[in-house]
């Protein structure tokens, strides 16, 4: 198979996995970063984005890929010296760009959106916990951060539960609450639930009546507020994170890294290209590209560009 059509067949799957249109008239976004896409080399149901009303161009390479910016990971919560005595912790915090990171703490991979991340119920054990944070970016820039956290004394008497911690807007989240035995033989009077932590509480009534689930439109990240007050006049508050991705700038990520792949093949960097696959068949991958273009040094592309020979750059 040609190597214009080995691209265009994984493509094409890549449009029918992610519901982005290269045909339709439609369509709102487009794979159609820098001058990746208008080389003449494409299958001609790509459609260019100047010839599209209303089409969105994928990021690029820079935005999506490589970055911009000094690369950099920050936690903002828990912060260093914080004390629990939960079993478990929401870690989040932000990154710098590019869009396409990677992010994990002690191993445990995260979820991103918008320049933040969320690694929920990190498990901690008694005692003092050092949260490592790497973050790695496609062509492998890493960049690193760290907090500690300890483990001691009573787990909290209120707690929420989230039945997904992510999920593309308009994603809905089902919320269970659970209260403990409390002090002095107090009974919860009510309970307030903010779920984006900030603003007017969402619900201020009886524990009973409390709202088991809530839709996020938008994407983001979100801390879930609880607060109950019991007959005493005791409050006890806690917090789940919940992270919304943004599904338009994942598609547009996943465009760029085909166009990442072809940008490192046409600079015959096999191995950088090779970066976009699991590690498991990285090597595997990258010595087949060598191995084609060492064996076909011309490639003969049947398109509008008829007959006309490329150089090994091309592989």
């Amino acid at each position: 198979m040609q190597a214009h059509d080995l691209r265009t067949t994984a493509f094409r799957l890549i449009l029918a996995l992610f519901g982005v249109s290269a045909v339709s008239a439609q369509a709102q976004e487009l794979c159609g970063i820098d001058s990746i896409f208008a080389d003449g080399l494409e299958a001609a149901c790509f459609v260019r984005i100047t010839q599209v009303a209303g089409g969105i161009s994928s990021p690029g390479l820079t935005t999506d890929i490589i970055g911009s910016a000094t690369f950099r990971v920050a936690i903002t919560s828990p912060g260093t010296g914080s004390t629990t005595g939960d079993a478990t912790v929401d870690v989040f915090g932000t990154y710098s760009d590019p869009v396409n990171t990677g992010i994990a703490v002690n191993n445990i991979t995260g979820y991103l959106a918008n320049g933040q991340f969320l690694i929920p119920s990190v498990p901690l054990v008694a005692g003092a916990n050092t949260l490592g944070i790497q973050a790695t970016t496609l062509p492998g820039s890493t960049a690193t951060a760290s907090s500690s956290v300890s483990q001691s004394g009573s787990a909290s008497l209120v707690s929420v539960q989230a039945d997904h911690a992510t999920g593309f807007a308009p994603f809905t989240v089902g919320f269970r609450y659970a209260v403990g035995t409390l002090p002095w033989s107090a009974t919860v009077q009510s309970i307030a639930v903010n779920f984006h932590k900030t603003g007017t509480d969402d619900y201020s009534r009886p524990l009973s009546g409390a709202p088991s689930s809530f839709t996020y439109t938008q994407p983001g990240l979100y801390q879930v507020r609880i607060v109950i007050s019991d007959s005493n006049s005791q409050t006890y508050t806690t917090y789940r994170s919940v992270l919304i991705p943004d599904l338009a700038a994942q598609r547009g990520m996943l465009c760029d890294v085909y166009g990442y792949v072809k940008d490192r093949l046409t600079a015959q960097d096999a191995p950088g290209a090779s970066n976009a696959y699991q590690s498991v068949v990285r090597a595997d991958i990258s010595l087949g590209w060598v191995q084609a273009c060492q064996a076909r040094p011309k490639i003969w592309v049947s398109s509008s560009m008829a007959n006309s020979a490329l150089d090994s750059r091309t592989c």
